[in-house]
């Protein structure tokens, strides 16, 4: 599974752990989503394969209708940080929107480079990559206009206190 996960490159737009996956597969399995058969091959280990089961796909196509329709709310933690940038004295917070912007242009050059090299990837996979390809560079955009603005609204302050 965690070779499944690193090769659809999952865990670089889904904030989800092994341990993660492995507590919901038992959860799902519980719940009689999934079935799951012990095996032991050679003198490896035994191990568990989960399959899911009819009533697994027609809670999978619930989900997939929910999401499908459900676009309306979109969480960006960084949006705390730029809430409290009144907050932080001035050159510290222009650091800290040169450091944000630099964060969204690495992502948008790395994911650049994987669109590049992963077009063997099923269609839904590299949409996703291009998808994040294209927030990241809507978003480096963005925090160069934050940027420019914050400055000026720095020297504005600074200004007006003389």
């Amino acid at each position: 599974m965690k070779k499944q996960l690193e090769a659809q490159n999952i865990r670089n737009w889904v904030k989800i752990g092994i341990p993660t996956v492995y507590q919901n597969l038992i959860k799902l399995h519980q719940k009689g989503l999934l079935d799951a058969e012990t095996v032991k091959e050679g003198e490896m280990p035994e191990k568990t394969i989960y399959t899911i089961n009819a009533k697994g796909m027609e809670y999978f196509y619930q989900l997939m209708n929910q999401y499908s329709g459900k676009t309306d709310q979109i969480y960006f933690e960084f949006c705390s940080f730029v809430d409290n940038l009144d907050k932080v004295d001035d050159a510290t917070g222009l650091i800290m929107v040169a450091n944000l912007q630099e964060q969204f242009n690495s992502k948008k050059l790395h994911l650049a480079k994987e669109v590049l090299k992963k077009e063997h990837l099923p269609v839904n996979s590299l949409a996703i990559i291009k998808l994040y390809a294209g927030l990241f560079t809507f978003l480096a955009d963005w925090a160069e206009d934050l940027r420019e603005e914050y400055a000026k609204g720095t020297k504005r302050n600074r200004q007006e206190h003389l």
